[in-house]
Parts: structure tokens; C-alpha cells; sequence
């Protein structure tokens, strides 16, 4: 009998943190009957023989690691501090800011906090709870707590790591002291993580309490964990192109075959994916620097061709700024010195470019190391997961739309969509991880309707959401609102929505194409033409789902505030104090992008 965790809203209550229910699930993994037997008789006898803590049952750890991350760096920022502690004796507690319970703060006397930021300066779903809390009237004071921030966050937004700096002005607000200045980490943060860690692990050596238990770690080798510092190598199963020929947008249907016993996952996780940089743009771009292919080069402790580094290791299709400053200092053009002097301009500027357009206008001599050294390494790619393990087990489906755009008089083609949509072949093989996503799951209960909102490629999550029911024979009551350009040509997944529609398990389907007629319709004002119903659907205690693009996102909350107004009776301050509410009973669940 093999055992796999495939839905963890269905474990018991445990006393473990996310780090060791984590380890725990993987180390049973693949146990028959008897060898489960054996092994929860061996950790009873540890048990038994444990030596007690002197920390009460009742208290809180000394040493808290909290992460809130929406694409992972966060979590794995925060498990290697963990394991960096663990390996000094000390007993940290890591947890997600979903399980977090905000009034613990007062408990908490030296708090570890890793948080990335989204859209407009706003912190991960995961830590909408935490920071309610403290921008709250029930907050106690933290004068007892001493805390420490990374900020991870990409300076080509203005919001730059905003959600690192907002919670430590919250903390700070509450008498909370800090245990070391904050840190706002760019997108090549990994440097500056390890400094921070060494950090991080002298301060606690100065503030843990001497009273405090340490556990010493039982000398093991670590389970194998793919993630995205150790990607899983998935096969392309099959790529089919699920937009007509002459639909504006050009997405497709991909499945790639994966190893159940290494790789789970749930509906609303996403898929972390590497890629391969496009040949003919990396030829250019040689051409243009009259650099050659086989010049070694180093990449950290690896030694490589320069062709395979711009290939599988580099940055080329996101431009950023840091990279547009660096390639200045190369060059005597004034123009880019001077743009790289206005953070404005230059934001705008890498918008609508790649680095072939920064070497072809503005064009330097470099080395091959010189040139490696200035660019950033590639940033993996998120994708909605479109399918539900519990009825495919040893594949995962994505949903992928190729960007392609014209600007500055060249065709440009998405790093990660180029490689999925165009290059890669069956039987190809490409790296992965799943990066879990607390916030955006399923309903507990089987039996409490679903109202699922999406536009585009964000229909992709509903699809695992309904695969997964089906194959629980679960028919809940689930609408379904979709937004698109063409009926005949954007409809994606048609024959499945269909389908579930004639079972039953898909109640009710709203439409939105926006091209189709004179007058365009979108998703949020869809919403709104049917807010009697949707109203009714919520309070008899619907989970609401959003996926998309973030004015997407804006203009459903518009939508909902008016229908509370219309149908709720509601004025404005109660109708926003209504959406924050469905929030907070974790009935309105965003995945934005």
C-alpha cells in the first residue's frame, strides 16, 4: 500500500508546522502497511523517551518564521533559514501566514518574517488576515517583540517590496522593536538572502532566551524535494492549441507527465517552469556583441558555455532596470546615462523591451563573463494548474496564452509562452515545481456553492476545481462566469464546461465576449446584470473565485460593491465592510496576476 497525501484539508489537526508536515509526508511516502506500523512504533518510543521541554505546552516558541509569499521565493527564503537554525540545535517554528493566527503576536518574542509583494503594493492573499489585524482597533501591544523583515519585491514597479514596509510601519505602530533593519531583496535576491540568514542567526544567538529547550536534530540525510532551486524534469505528453487559427490571442492546452510519488499538488496551486531562451535571438544577440558561442563562462560554481548560460540560465526576454544601469557604464551614449539616472523613464522604458533592444540601439564591448555578470538569472514562470490530481494523477495540465508583441520596430516573443507555445516538442523535457497556494482552495464542505470569475487564461484553476469534484462524485452547486474576445474563437475548454453543464455538476454558466458585439461586456459588468442572483448565491454562503489580470480583479470588487448596494441594501462604508468580510471568512478568494 503506497500513501500520498493528495488533499490536506483532509489531515487531522496536528501540532506540526508546515515544514514538518511537509518532511513527514515525504518521508512515508511509498511505506506499505507494515513498514507504517514499525515506524509509528519507533516514533512512539522517541517519543517516550524524550526529554521534556521546559517551554510550557501552552506557549508560544521562542522563535517564530513566518512567510506570506504568492510565487514561493518567500517559503523557500524562510525553509532555508529554518534548516539553517535546526542544524544549531535551535527548535524555530516555521508557518504560512495562512495558518498564522494574528492575536499570537502577542505571545511571540522574537518573530522572523519573510514577505513578498503583489500587484499594487499589496501583501499575498495568504496575509490578508495578518495585516486586518494590525490595521485593526483589536490589536494588543507588541513591546515584548522583536522582529526581523525580508522583503523580496522587483524594483521595476514602483510598489517596490511595499508589503515589507507597510507591516513593519504596523509593527512598529504596536511598540514591536526590531531585531535587525529591514531587507528589500530584488528579483536576484538569493545573494542577499544568505547574508541576511548569517544575519539572522547571529542576532538569535543573542536574543533566544537561555531557558529556551533546544532540540538537537537527528543526524539524516533530507528527503528529495523538488522545488525551484531542484526542479522535477517533466516529458511533454501533448501541446494543442485551444484558440482558433484567426482568434487574436493564441493559447494552448499543454500536459506534462510527472511522477505522483514526487510531484502533488492541489486545485488552485500553481506550476513554477523553467524555460529555454529563444536560438535565433540568442545568435543575434552574439552577432551584435561578436561574442562566441563557446566562451566559457561561470555561473556561480558551474563552468559553461556562454550559449548554453544565455539558453537556460539567463534573463533575456524581461528586461530590468538594474540591467539597463549596468549596460550604461558600457557605453558613452548620454542618452541611456541619462535615462538611467530617472527611475521613471527607465521603468517605462524596459515596459515594452528585451535586451536585444537595449544591445542593438545602444550597442558596448563586453567579455563573456563581463556580460554574464550584468545580467540577472531567469526568473521561473508561475501557471495556473488546469487539472486535479485526485482524477489524473501522474499529469498536470496548464493553460498557456502566447504573448507576442510589436515594438521598436521588432516582433518580440514571451520568454517562458514562446518556449511552450512554439519550440518545445513531445517527449521534451522541462524543469518544474508546484508552488502551493493556501488561498484559493476548494471549500471544505462538498455541499457549499461556487461562483467562479474569470477572464482569459484565468478560467484555467475552475477546470481542476470541477475535474476534482467529478472525480469525488461530488455535484455541488457551482456557476460558472467567463470572459473572452469571440464566443466561436475564445471560448477555452468549451466541450468541458458543456459537459459539466449536462451532468449537472456546472448549475449555471454566464458569458462575457467582449468583441462580439458593438457594445463591449466584460466579466464585472456580466456580474452585475445578474447581482439579484449572485447576492442570493452569497448569502446562502457561496465561495466567490477570482482569477485574472489585476483591473480584472478592480472592476468584479466595483461590480460587487454595487450589488451589495442594489440588492443588500447597503450604503458605501457597510458594502465595502460586506466584500472585506467575505475576505476575511476566506469566501473571497483572489488569484491575480
Amino acid at each position: 500500500m503506497e500513501v500520498a497525501f493528495q488533499n490536506r484539508e483532509r489531515v487531522p489537526q496536528h501540532p506540526l508546522d508546515d515544514l514538518q508536515l511537509t518532511r513527514l509526508q515525504q518521508a512515508i511516502d511509498g511505506l506499505n502497511s507494515d513498514q507504517l506500523v514499525w515506524a509509528s512504533g519507533y516514533l512512539a518510543a522517541l517519543a517516550a523517551y524524550q526529554p521534556k521541554l521546559k517551554q510550557a505546552a501552552n506557549e508560544s516558541p521562542a522563535l517564530t518564521l513566518l512567510y506570506a509569499t504568492q510565487s514561493g521565493n518567500a517559503r523557500s527564503v524562510a525553509e532555508q533559514l529554518a534548516d539553517r537554525l535546526q542544524a544549531s540545535g535551535y527548535a524555530p517554528r516555521l508557518v504560512s501566514a495562512e495558518n498564522y493566527r494574528p492575536r499570537d503576536l502577542s505571545k511571540e518574542k522574537l518573530l522572523i518574517v519573510v514577505i513578498s509583494t503583489q500587484g499594487e503594493g499589496e501583501p499575498p492573499e495568504s496575509a490578508y488576515g495578518l495585516f486586518s489585524y494590525l490595521q485593526g482597533k483589536k490589536t494588543s501591544s507588541l513591546s515584548d517583540l522583536r522582529y526581523a523583515i525580508f522583503a523580496l519585491g522587483d524594483s521595476s514597479y514602483d510598489q517596490y517590496c511595499q508589503a515589507g514596509k507597510t507591516l513593519e510601519q504596523l509593527l512598529d505602530a504596536q511598540g514591536a522593536k526590531r531585531l535587525l533593519d529591514r531587507v528589500d531583496a530584488d528579483v536576484d535576491y538569493q545573494p542577499e538572502a544568505e547574508n541576511w540568514q548569517q544575519q539572522i542567526h547571529s542576532a538569535v544567538k543573542q536574543h533566544q532566551p537561555e531557558e529556551q529547550a533546544r532540540v538537537i536534530p537527528l543526524q539524516r540525510s533530507a528527503p528529495v524535494r523538488h522545488d525551484r532551486n531542484n526542479p522535477y524534469q517533466a516529458e511533454l505528453l501533448e501541446r494543442r492549441r485551444i484558440t482558433t487559427d484567426d482568434a487574436l490571442s493564441e493559447v494552448h492546452h499543454l500536459s506534462l507527465e510527472i511522477d505522483p510519488q514526487l510531484i502533488q499538488f492541489q486545485p488552485g496551486d500553481a506550476l513554477g517552469l523553467y524555460f529555454r531562451n529563444d536560438p535565433a535571438m540568442i545568435d543575434e544577440l552574439l552577432s551584435i556583441t561578436g561574442l562566441s558561442c563557446e566562451a566559457k563562462v561561470t555561473l556561480g560554481d558551474d563552468e559553461m558555455s556562454l550559449s548554453r548560460a544565455l539558453c537556460e540560465r539567463l534573463e533575456l526576454t524581461q528586461l530590468h532596470p538594474s540591467v539597463v544601469r549596468a549596460w550604461s557604464s558600457l557605453t558613452d551614449d548620454h542618452r541611456l546615462h541619462a535615462l538611467s539616472e530617472n527611475i521613471e523613464q527607465l521603468r517605462k522604458f524596459v515596459s515594452d523591451r528585451q535586451l536585444i533592444d537595449l544591445v542593438s540601439t545602444f550597442p558596448a564591448d563586453v567579455d563573456a563573463q563581463g556580460l554574464v555578470k550584468l545580467l540577472h538569472h531567469q526568473q521561473s514562470r508561475l501557471y495556473s494548474i488546469a487539472s486535479s490530481q485526485h482524477a489524473i494523477e501522474d499529469e498536470i495540465h496548464l493553460t498557456v496564452a502566447t504573448l507576442q508583441y510589436q515594438s521598436h520596430d521588432r516582433n518580440h516573443l514571451g520568454g517562458a509562452s514562446g518556449d511552450l507555445t512554439r519550440r518545445i516538442e513531445e517527449t521534451d523535457r522541462v524543469g518544474v515545481y508546484v508552488v502551493e497556494n493556501p488561498s484559493f482552495r476548494l471549500p471544505t464542505s462538498p455541499d457549499t456553492p461556487m461562483i467562479m470569475v474569470g477572464a482569459g487564461t484565468g478560467i484555467a484553476p475552475y477546470r481542476a476545481f470541477l475535474q476534482q469534484q467529478e472525480s469525488l462524485g461530488v455535484h455541488g452547486r457551482n456557476w460558472l462566469v467567463f470572459g473572452n474576445r469571440h464566443f466561436h474563437r475564445d471560448f477555452l475548454y468549451q466541450t468541458d464546461w458543456l459537459n459539466y453543464r449536462k451532468s449537472g455538476l456546472l448549475e449555471r454558466i454566464s458569458l462575457a465576449f467582449s468583441r462580439d458585439n458593438q457594445e463591449r461586456t466584460y466579466v464585472q459588468a456580466r456580474l452585475y446584470e445578474e447581482g439579484a442572483e449572485l447576492y442570493h448565491w452569497l448569502q446562502e454562503g457561496a465561495h466567490l473565485y477570482v482569477c485574472g489580470g489585476v483591473e480584472m480583479e478592480r472592476g468584479v470588487y466595483q461590480s460587487l460593491l454595487a450589488i451589495a448596494q442594489t440588492h443588500g441594501g447597503h450604503d458605501d462604508a457597510s458594502a465595502a465592510e460586506y466584500i472585506e468580510s467575505l475576505r476575511i471568512q476566506g469566501r473571497y478568494q483572489r488569484d491575480v496576476y
